[in-house]
């Protein structure tokens, strides 16, 4: 072990290089209200993404998330993996119209296609008061991010990117503001190790209303945010249709590049797939002995980043995600051996806790070199019958990961 914390150390200090500005930017010679008439710019930032599994069966995977755990698992063989497939390049420009003022539109890109394939990560136009495109979606809060190496960060982050097209303005008070969206459906849709609801996922046919409210002062933000979804499955080849809804409460206090406090706390019913660690996992709804109902969820985490000096800085993230389902009409569950175990008239719950501390330091401006220790546990309950017999299991299995890396912008 110790030779292995040697090389994640020796990689670190030779990633070093010096930092820059933008390279490639662009304004025109004439300007309207002070700025120039039209500008753009081309960047990249870069990342290198390593890190080291001490345990949990997570060697497949170049994110910390707690989702892909395998209670049932038993294989703790460490590895180290390195890449910088979370590189982004990103392209902006911008118009000032006399009478419409600034329109601008961004287009970015990484390599998290698989296999290092390229991936477009967002692509809007936004003037101001109105967006359209792809971005950051409107339930969460873009304004709150732990500063974090790994990718995923807290199982209960809400940071999904959707198309979507969204109206914002101030309240008479300047401090006040709202934004109203209207999102594609979240509807990716893949297995969840241990534990499976026994429908189908389908067309989405409604798109997805979210409305927020914020209040920004000197001190930082905070915000509230609402979601309404419908949510089609199908279940025995019969489409189902029901509603969906939760709330998200986000806040900062302080800024980026100084000490800062964030959190944020999300629940509902059917709002699964907004949660980092659920996401894409068919949790969002289930047949119940009663009738087909969204399924209760949520989620938090909190971070404290301490800049011990203008170069040094140390974070640490708490975390946790539950949902239960109860009177299940039928899902199935993982036996220690990896057979299907079919359960009726039963109860799940799954939880997921997760705790974070790094050390980042920045020698130059815009280049970040860090290590960070993740470790978090995932636990299924389930209760039922089996075959009309009484079933009951608790499955639990904890994981843990050393990230390193750098992040270099230019």
């Amino acid at each position: 072990m110790k030779k292995e914390i040697a090389l994640i150390i020796a990689i670190i200090i030779t990633t070093s290089v010096y930092s820059q500005e933008r390279l490639f930017k662009v304004n025109s010679s004439d300007s309207i209200q002070g700025e120039p008439r039209i500008s753009a710019w081309f960047g990249a930032n870069m990342k290198m993404n390593g890190y080291y599994n001490i345990k949990g069966g997570l060697q497949e995977y170049d994110t910390f998330n707690l989702g892909n755990i395998d209670v049932n698992g038993n294989d703790d063989r460490q590895n180290i993996g390195v890449d910088l497939y979370q590189t982004q390049i990103r392209l902006d420009a911008a118009y000032m119209h006399p009478e419409l003022g600034k329109i601008r539109a961004h287009v970015e890109w990484d390599f998290w296609g698989g296999n290092g394939q390229m991936r477009l990560r967002k692509a809007y136009v936004m003037t101001n008061h109105w967006q359209i495109g792809q971005d950051w979606e409107n339930f969460g809060d873009q304004n709150v991010w732990p500063n974090v190496l790994d990718f995923d960060g807290p199982p209960s982050g809400v940071w999904a990117r959707l198309p979507f097209l969204k109206y914002f303005n101030d309240f008479k008070n300047k401090k006040w503001k709202y934004e109203l969206a209207l999102q594609a459906p979240l509807v990716n849709y893949n297995e969840y190790p241990n534990i499976s609801p026994s429908i189908e996922s389908t067309y989405q046919n409604l798109p997805e209303g979210v409305a927020a409210v914020k209040y920004v002062g000197n001190w930082g933000h905070i915000r509230l945010s609402t979601i309404f979804r419908g949510i089609n499955y199908l279940e025995d080849q019969e489409e189902k249709r029901i509603l969906g809804y939760g709330a998200s409460l986000s806040s900062m206090i302080g800024n980026f590049g100084e000490s800062n406090f964030q959190f944020q706390y999300a629940i509902g019913e059917g709002i699964s797939a907004y949660l980092v660690s659920h996401g894409g996992s068919g949790f969002d709804a289930y047949p119940k002995t009663s009738g087909f109902e969204p399924i209760p969820s949520q989620g938090g985490w909190a971070a404290y980043e301490y800049y011990l000096t203008p170069k040094l800085h140390f974070n640490g993230v708490i975390g946790f995600t539950k949902f239960q389902i109860t009177d299940v009409t039928e899902f199935e569950v993982s036996d220690p051996e990896n057979s299907a175990i079919s359960v009726t008239d039963g109860n799940a719950t799954a939880m997921h806790n997760y705790y974070l501390i790094n050390v980042l330091w920045d020698p130059y401006p815009n280049f970040t070199i860090g290590v960070e220790f993740d470790f978090g546990t995932k636990r299924i309950q389930t209760d039922g019958f089996e075959d009309g017999v009484a079933f009951s299991n608790d499955d639990a299995r904890d994981a843990s990961r050393v990230s390193f890396g750098f992040m270099y912008n230019f």
